[in-house]
């Protein structure tokens, strides 16, 4: 026969696990970089800065209108722009992620509608989206902590 001590001790443990199961810690969000965020985001700000100067070199084909360049361009030189922004983005506060994320996308559409537009040789709307695409890329640019 089991002893009433044991039951009793067993049946504490149960209510104490269903307990610690049933309740929920809050995590904090964190509110400010640490040294170490900001050293693994400033080692992609040079990949950046030379990511930013190509779209001026796209700027300048495209105001010469060689689309065949331009379309080239953007597939190749600035084939790393997307995976150097989703690397910073992911190191950003939570706050500054989100709408890091939506510039990452906004510019993407953006090279994407300078492609389709330079296929059918439409200077206007080239560099309207081209305009776009600077303006979301200076504003992520805005977004990265400084050192």
């Amino acid at each position: 026969m089991t002893r009433p001590r044991s039951i009793f001790a067993l049946m504490m443990a149960f209510l104490m696990a269903f307990l610690v199961s049933c309740s929920s810690v809050e995590a904090k969000v964190p509110t400010t970089y640490t040294a170490a965020q900001i050293q693994q985001i400033q080692r992609s700000v040079p990949t950046l800065t030379e990511l930013r100067s190509r779209m001026d070199n796209l700027g300048t084909l495209i105001q010469k209108r060689n689309w065949v360049d331009t379309k080239t361009y953007i597939h190749g030189p600035l084939g790393e722009l997307r995976s150097a922004m989703r690397t910073v983005s992911g190191s950003l506060l939570p706050k500054a992620q989100e709408q890091a994320v939506d510039l990452t996308k906004s510019l993407f559409a953006d090279l994407v509608e300078i492609d389709i537009a330079a296929k059918n040789l439409d200077y206007a709307k080239v560099t309207a989206s081209y305009q776009k695409a600077v303006n979301d890329f200076d504003t992520f640019l805005q977004l990265i902590p400084k050192a």
